[in-house]
């Protein structure tokens, strides 16, 4: 017997709304459970992927906190940045400096003398064409039938170039060629030279050099120095400076080395920054209260992360004495609402008088970024207290989609079993229907005869 989609049709019977009703308690419970696996798993996906987000952030900052070099770096201020910029690192030393800049690098030019070609497309014979600036050279090959131009545009496409450019100027007494060198410094003038005397006119021996390469050369507190580049690396040592202009006679450039304290102040405000972030993530997510509960209220791996982090930010720093051995003792602490507060005095105080003080609350063996950064790295990345949460989660909700697959499955090898019951109850209560009715008829019809005997 095949399904039947509309049963109750031959009995009568509203077994539609009977199927409906068998289906509807079977399918109910199951499928409640099921919804609310699916929503706790998702929510706490959802909390768990907020918190490490937050972690992230942290960790981050705290990369700019973990190590001593980071209290260490120095800043070095120009008082004219059009003239002279710095860049310092960890080992430079702290000072003053007069700077003089006498003239900044330039490159070469050479030129074609005038009156040798009388048009662009003018060819000049056949050979190679070798470059040469200082350590860096390149050929290009010149064909009899190369024009000007051609030639031209050749160098300048060619592979090798170091930083040649050739262009086409026409003067009055007709096209001049011109190669201007980028490479800089006193011993790196353009030199051109050829295989056949036939391109001599576009070589070095016929041509004239207008502008030699020069090295830049700037005066540091009286003493002359000098660099191919217009950047000094090391003139002053684990120092980089770059001039962009000469200075006026007798104007000098002072340049300032210091320790970067400023600096330092901002990373310790993106270090609180981030642990306001994270502690406002935290106190939403493990919230309890009955109107709006928390993806994570009453959550083990929450609360013990959230007491750790602030049992480390409020304890001394094991082996350190005196009177800076907590974030406190800089001016920074938690308030009422569980954030992180800089008092910027304190703050001010600490950097301009115990600086060092700063690096090894923060940065020693058992300093307050060393144990954060421990204790967020065994929350975040592979193999991590959250990384296992979500692996089961997802396990588990790979397991609830294939538990609805099979409860789907087997409501409708349900309705199958009852559709294919009540079509046989329905026909058959449809046989004892026509039976009765035919039954009734022929019992009408013998009634009817007999009144008409009487």
């Amino acid at each position: 017997m095949g399904l039947i989609t509309s049963a109750g049709v031959g009995s009568g019977i509203d077994v539609e709304t009977i199927i409906g009703a068998i289906l509807d308690a079977e399918r109910s419970p199951k499928e409640a459970s099921l919804r609310r696996n699916e929503l706790r798993v998702d929510s706490t996906l959802s909390a768990l992927g907020q918190l490490s987000s937050a972690l992230d952030t942290l960790n981050e900052a705290l990369n700019n906190l973990n190590s001593l070099d980071d209290f260490q770096l120095r800043s070095a201020i120009s008082s004219d940045e059009d003239i002279l910029s710095a860049t310092t690192n960890s080992e430079t030393s702290i000072g003053n400096f007069s700077i003089e800049v006498n003239n900044l690098a330039r490159g070469s030019r050479v030129e074609t003398t005038g009156g040798t070609f009388t048009d662009v497309t003018d060819t000049v014979g056949s050979g190679t064409l070798t470059f040469t600036a200082g350590a860096d050279t390149f050929d290009v090959t010149v064909g009899a039938a190369d024009s000007l131009e051609t030639i031209r545009d050749n160098i300048n496409a060619n592979a090798d170039n170091f930083g040649v450019n050739a262009n086409i100027i026409n003067g009055a007494t007709g096209p001049i060629l011109v190669y201007t060198s980028t490479i800089t410094g006193d011993t790196n003038t353009l030199d051109v030279t050829n295989s056949n005397a036939s391109l001599d006119s576009i070589s070095t021996t016929g041509m004239t050099t207008t502008q030699t390469a020069l090295s830049a050369n700037a005066t540091i507190d009286g003493i002359a120095v000098s660099s191919e580049t217009n950047t000094f690396e090391n003139i002053i040592q684990d120092l980089t400076f770059t001039v962009k202009q000469e200075t006026e006679v007798a104007t000098p450039v002072t340049l300032a080395v210091s320790i970067d304290k400023e600096g330092i102040k901002e990373a310790i405000n993106t270090f609180v920054d981030a642990i306001n972030e994270f502690q406002s993530i935290s106190q939403r997510l493990g919230q309890s209260s009955e109107d709006s509960a928390g993806q994570l209220a009453g959550d083990v791996t929450l609360r013990l992360l959230s007491q750790q982090v602030v049992t480390t930010l409020q304890d001394a720093v094991t082996g350190l004495s005196g009177n800076f051995t907590t974030l406190n003792s800089l001016g920074i602490s938690f308030d009422e609402f569980g954030q992180i507060q800089v008092d910027d005095d304190t703050l001010d105080s600490v950097v301009n008088s115990n600086f060092d003080s700063i690096g090894d609350i923060f940065a020693s063996t058992d300093g307050v970024s060393i144990k954060l950064q421990n204790l967020v790295d065994n929350y975040i990345g592979s193999g991590s207290i959250i990384d296992i949460r979500e692996t089961s989660l997802n396990n588990q909700k790979r397991q609830l989609e294939t538990d609805r697959l099979n409860f789907d499955y087997r409501m409708g090898q349900l309705e199958t079993q009852l559709r294919s019951k009540f079509g046989a109850m329905d026909t058959l209560v449809a046989q004892f229907n026509n039976t009765g009715s035919f039954l009734t008829q022929q019992l009408s019809n013998i009634s009817g005869g007999w009144g008409g005997e009487s």
